[in-house]
């Protein structure tokens, strides 16, 4: 039998995988490449297929499967983050800013010797003195400033060297970028009235570098799917919305995914909806293109035969 699977991931008991549910727009709708829904005649949408498999309770019948739809797009968008995960960022070490702070650094830095020159000259003149005294000696004041006046110039003189900020060697920095989308599904069809219950889905991507204890995420990336029932809302635009605060029979199913494993499925799926556009799209294109040179020329043809219309 035929697998409509593209990729997948597996987890500590649980598995997801991305499937085939691409559909090609029709002839009168080639530019589209891809059906898009909408009026009765319409291509149905273009997707690839989520699904979530969890048998952290068991297999067979004791496991949970929830499946999602996202677009061609968001694999792509997916992608370009993933993308922004890998490796490290180097940063040239002679930036002015940079450069400018290592000068602001080592200031602060000679500063603070001096602070420490000074107290140790204090601490020694307070040494002598005790000494002094305790061996009933005298020592004359004007010997003390003397002394004193010789170790500070010494400490002041020191600090006060110029000299070019040590260099640089180039730093990196680990490349990371956050990302979050959610996607809200309302089934409501037949006779549904405003507030009835109607059965929902919700689909959330996250990817989130550091836990909740600043340590960087092994497993960065989640997938949940959320299956429900809710309260349905109809907008003034002809859009259908849903209460979450009302949603009851939850049924969810989530999975986290490392970078690398993310990379590689969003890679695979990307490649395989250009391979798809360029073999089953294409001949969409090729045959729209066709139709619309006939119906083309039909009306050349037509516009031929009567000449008071080419007079208009």
């Amino acid at each position: 039998m035929i697998s409509t699977v593209i990729t997948k991931t597996t987890g500590r008991n649980k598995v997801i995988d991305l499937r085939d549910g691409l559909v090609a727009a029709h002839e009168e709708d080639y530019a589209n490449l891809h059906g898009a829904g909408g009026r009765k005649g319409k291509a149905p949408v273009s997707v690839i297929k989520v699904y979530i498999c969890d048998y952290s309770a068991g297999t067979g019948e004791a496991s949970r499967t929830l499946h999602a739809s996202i677009s061609p797009e968001l694999c792509e968008q997916l992608l370009e983050i993933c993308k922004q995960n890998i490796g490290v960022q180097v940063v040239e070490p002679n930036l002015a800013p940079l450069v400018e702070q290592r000068t602001v650094n080592q200031k602060l830095s000679k500063g603070a010797d001096m602070n420490f020159g000074i107290l140790n000259s204090g601490l020694k003149i307070l040494e002598r003195l005790v000494k002094a005294d305790e061996a009933g000696e005298t020592v004359k004041p004007s010997a003390l400033i003397s002394g004193a006046k010789t170790l500070l110039t010494k400490n002041r003189a020191k600090a006060m060297e110029e000299s070019a900020p040590a260099p640089m060697a180039p730093f990196q920095i680990p490349r990371h970028m956050d990302f979050s989308y959610a996607q809200d599904r309302v089934h409501a069809f037949g006779t549904v009235k405003e507030g009835d219950m109607v059965p929902v889905q919700r689909l959330n991507i996250f990817h989130q570098t550091f836990r909740s204890d600043g340590q960087a995420s092994n497993y960065p990336w989640t997938v949940k799917i959320t299956n429900a029932k809710a309260p349905v809302h109809f907008q003034a635009t002809g859009a259908t919305t849903f209460s979450s605060s009302g949603m009851t029979d939850k049924q969810e199913a989530f999975i986290q995914i490392s970078d690398a494993d993310m990379y590689r499925m969003m890679s695979r799926v990307c490649h395989y909806i250009s391979v798809w556009e360029h073999t089953v799209a294409a001949k969409v294109v090729a045959g729209g293109l066709q139709t619309r040179e006939n119906e083309w020329r039909a009306s050349q043809e037509a516009t031929k035969g009567n000449p008071s219309q080419e007079e208009n």
